[in-house]
């Protein structure tokens, strides 16, 4: 991946016209928040993109047929065509993601409201809902792989994502023991008390002790989804090995087929984490 070192009067928009890249390409391989500082003498990679990536076709894949038995919302929280790729991919990797949040709408909301193109086709609500973003035939960013390991977002294009609904690491609060919080405030935000056992995990992994719970109904629900999913698109129903489902390993989740989850591709992250029954998706 080509470097760039920003100088006096560049934006993130002229970087991207001069390298003939998306915008939201450059965002996402540099993981940039705020597109409005530049910062002179900030390092930027350029990411290869494709002449079809370059000039997306306006044509939305078509509707993957759903069984009967598995109701998935496809209107709610259905996403513009601007905000994913249509581009249609052959796809032989489905990944699980939490939200960090509470609700299937907070993570819709922050997709909607960036021009980021970041997102997963599927959200899986609490209450075991499941709402479709985007056809699962096209593709965004969601895995945040950069570099050769990712060489022009292979892992994004070959896999569906599916977020869970679900705050994911809890801390104990400062002043209370017996209380557990959530990310907001620097995990300030109250989630339950330890004495609530069936809202949380304690497991230890990557730096956290406890983990939200996902309630039945959706781990269900999630189940079912990624039995439709694997059945639709020809993908291997099955796991990584007991010890590799934890760890990140690029090395061996480069080829990889089947069902893997974020944690298992950023070594920063920790969804799905230990709360999620995941040997569930393959029993």
């Amino acid at each position: 991946m080509l470097e760039y070192i920003v100088q006096s009067g560049n934006s993130l928009s002229g970087i991207a016209k001069k390298f003939g890249i998306p915008l939201s390409a450059l965002i996402a391989a540099n993981q940039i928040t705020d597109p409005n500082q530049l910062k002179v003498g900030q390092k930027l990679l350029i990411p290869s993109v494709t002449t079809d990536e370059a000039s997306l076709p306006t044509r939305l894949p078509a509707p993957t047929p759903v069984p009967s038995t598995l109701a998935i919302d496809r209107k709610k929280f259905g996403l513009a065509a601007g905000q994913f790729f249509t581009e249609e991919f052959p796809k032989d990797l489905l990944v699980l993601h939490f939200t960090a949040g509470q609700s299937a709408r907070s993570a819709y909301d922050t997709w909607r409201g960036t021009p980021l193109q970041v997102a997963t086709a599927y959200v899986v609500e609490t209450d075991g809902f499941i709402y479709e973003c985007f056809s699962p035939r096209a593709w965004a960013y969601h895995l945040g792989v950069t570099g050769a390991a990712s060489a022009n977002w292979k892992h994004d294009k070959r896999s569906i994502g599916i977020e869970i609904a679900n705050p994911g690491p809890l801390v104990l609060d400062n002043t209370n023991p017996q209380q557990l919080n959530w990310w907001p405030g620097d995990f300030t935000a109250k989630w339950c008390t330890l004495a609530e056992t069936t809202k949380y995990v304690a497991a230890p992994y990557r730096g956290f002790s406890y983990f939200a719970a996902f309630p039945t109904v959706q781990s269900d629900a999630v189940i079912a989804l990624v039995d439709h999913l694997c059945q639709a698109f020809s993908i291997p129903k099955a796991l990584a090995p007991a010890a590799q489902q934890p760890e990140f390993d690029m090395t061996f989740f480069n080829t990889f087929k089947g069902i893997a989850t974020h944690q298992n591709f950023r070594k920063d992250k920790a969804d799905i984490g230990p709360a999620f029954p995941l040997a569930k998706v393959v029993a």
